[in-house]
């Protein structure tokens, strides 16, 4: 009884911390975008994505440390496909989401980071090598990023206004986001196993949605502030660090032997074309790709309780 009680203040708890700092973080970005007269797409690029993704990272250089490095582009497909069909498309959903020309370009970085993995990867294994080239990669990324991109949508350049303790709140507030989506996910497995379902369940729900609510949450703040760069800029951000970061520094730390089915690779594509091609047309997301998201999204669901191999 006493478990039950503390499972449940995880995750009412957790909730709390994703509302509040959530709340915040947006507002913080906006704030320290204007201090320093960079785009706000390119700080959720950058530094939210490394918050929300710090977690992702750690565990799997921890795992490939480890010599756990059995289906590594599988998981990283698998969270770049999330983070755009569920993510995005609920966000989209919520309200349609406006962007700069800015999100159209390194959405295609994004796929091409892709492209990229699943070149280096057509031998079934991401050697040290090809980690040191996905790591560069991102290096270069960074240097054309702020170099092109380092200035306010209005065009103003940079002000430098900003202080170091603005970016360390904006991590800081980041690293919250995280906090609270473990204590959620802490309470509801907790809760899911001690009401019997089976550990695929939870691991398809629970901790899959859990992991992808730091993201979810920037990214709905961002939609119903209306401040779509926010919420597309995270997910691209994120989508590019687990291409070329995440899967990087694993591969360097050990070879990482490739698993991911042909099916994986067309459910990303499947919405990372679309989505490129919307940012491209509209410069934004309507409700219509949102939907459109969730509905692959939901196939993708199905097919995986069907026991088809993803």
């Amino acid at each position: 009884m006493i478990e039950a009680v503390l499972w449940v203040m995880a995750i009412v708890i957790g909730l709390v911390l994703l509302v509040v700092s959530g709340d915040m973080l947006s507002d913080k970005i906006v704030e320290v975008a204007r201090k320093a007269g960079i785009s706000t797409l390119v700080i959720s690029i950058v530094l939210i994505s490394l918050a929300t993704t710090l977690p992702e990272l750690i565990t799997s250089a921890v795992a490939s440390y480890q010599g756990l490095t059995g289906m590594a582009l599988g998981n990283a497909l698998g969270s770049i496909f999330a983070n755009i069909a569920l993510i995005l498309g609920l966000a989209a959903l919520a309200r349609p989401l406006k962007a700069t020309r800015a999100a159209y370009e390194n959405s295609l970085i994004m796929l091409m980071s892709f492209f990229l993995v699943m070149l280096l990867s057509a031998d079934g294994v991401l050697s040290r090598f090809d980690g040191i080239i996905l790591l560069g990669s991102y290096v270069i990324y960074l240097k054309w990023l702020i170099k092109k991109h380092a200035r306010d949508e209005n065009g103003g350049s940079v002000r430098g206004d900003a202080t170091l303790l603005d970016y360390a709140i904006l991590l800081f507030l980041g690293l919250i986001l995280v906090t609270g989506a473990k204590m959620v996910v802490y309470g509801g497995e907790n809760i899911a196993e001690a009401m019997g379902i089976s550990d695929f369940v939870i691991g398809a729900t629970i901790v899959a949605i859990g992991t992808s609510l730091p993201e979810m949450t920037n990214a709905m703040y961002g939609a119903v502030r209306g401040r779509g760069s926010i919420s597309v800029g995270n997910i691209i951000g994120a989508d590019i660090m687990n291409a070329l970061v995440v899967l990087g520094i694993a591969s360097v730390i050990r070879p990482l032997q490739t698993g991911a089915s042909a099916l994986t690779v067309a459910l990303v594509l499947a919405v990372m074309l679309p989505m490129t091609a919307s940012l491209r047309r509209t410069h934004g997301l309507g409700r219509p790709i949102g939907i459109y998201f969730l509905a692959v999204y939901f196939l993708y669901l199905v097919l995986m309780f069907s026991g088809m191999k993803l």
